[in-house]
């Protein structure tokens, strides 16, 4: 895939220092977990042609260059290369691999073509839509909280797995839509949950409107109520807490870990459930569970 993707670029950029830039930004990934949903599930519907490594190169740019908008919105994850060289050649470069990723859509033969590329636009909307409501931080309910990973997270998974299937199965299947927002919700949660521990990266500390931040809201008891004090002060975890252990101690017993823990388990019974709905042999529905809900757990980068 990462041979189709340079060629790909290669094809289109002539401006070196550009080429230079994107291929550079390309070659930090060591695994395709977007293209490779869309390689599986081509193959689950039954699609035996050669232009799904292309569609698939194409998903895995487009992903990426969601990854360096992500981050330069968000300021954070400031050890990837994007982060570190003037922020305005990044953008450039982002918003030049997004283009690629659509004109390589032109260039499939598929008779399915157009229907992939509305689909394929509608979901990168969608995403864009999430991670908007993200950026404005004025989210006040689970629900609300909810339906913006559905979107920011879930789209671009639905993206992957949906335009696959399309290109086998040459219609839009909405139980893989719908399973897939639940792959993506599961994905956050995890990210959500490993960000509690981590010193450096928390949106705690950043009071973005994420789940734990409105669970510990709710003040279900002291611990959760101490915890929302701390994190409308100015301290930080060492001052307040003494340690990064200490801290943790807290979060558990606030309940947040438990609850975090819970809702991921809800969103892949759900997924599990929709993905058995789908109308493949069962070792097909067995292979997109095994790989969906491993992955979640592993979780799907965008955060």
């Amino acid at each position: 895939m990462i041979c189709s993707l340079k060629a790909a670029v290669s094809s289109y950029i002539t401006n070196k220092e550009l080429l230079h830039l994107i291929l550079s930004f390309s070659e930090t990934k060591k695994t395709f977990p977007f293209g490779q949903l869309t390689h599986l599930h081509y193959t689950a519907f039954g699609g035996e042609e050669k232009e799904i490594i292309h569609l698939s190169a194409a998903v895995e740019l487009l992903a990426l260059s969601f990854d360096i908008l992500d981050d330069l919105e968000d300021l954070d994850n400031y050890e990837e290369p994007w982060m570190k060289i003037n922020p305005s050649l990044s953008l450039n470069a982002a918003t030049a691999m997004y283009t690629i990723s659509l004109q390589m859509l032109h260039e499939l033969s598929s008779v399915h073509k157009w229907k992939i590329i509305s689909t394929f636009q509608r979901f990168a909307l969608q995403a864009m839509e999430g991670q908007h409501a993200d950026l404005q931080n004025e989210i006040a309910t689970e629900e609300e909280c909810i339906s913006m990973i559905e979107k920011k997270s879930g789209s671009l998974i639905a993206l992957a797995s949906v335009t696959g299937a399309m290109l086998a199965a040459g219609e839009e299947l909405t139980c893989v839509e719908h399973y897939s927002y639940q792959i993506g919700l599961a994905a956050q949660i995890e990210n959500d949950y490993r960000d509690l521990f981590h010193e450096h990266k928390n949106d705690l500390s950043a009071q973005k409107q994420s789940l734990p931040l409105l669970f510990l809201k709710r003040g279900f008891n002291d611990h959760a109520k101490e915890l929302t004090d701390f994190i409308s002060s100015s301290e930080t975890f060492i001052e307040h807490y003494g340690s990064m252990d200490a801290f943790k101690s807290k979060l558990l017993q606030s309940g947040v870990v438990h609850y975090l823990n819970v809702m991921k388990q809800i969103a892949i019974q759900k997924a599990s459930t929709l993905i058995a709905e789908l109308p493949l042999p069962q070792n097909q529905i067995e292979l997109l569970k095994s790989h969906l809900i491993i992955n979640s757990a592993e979780n799907k980068r965008r955060d």
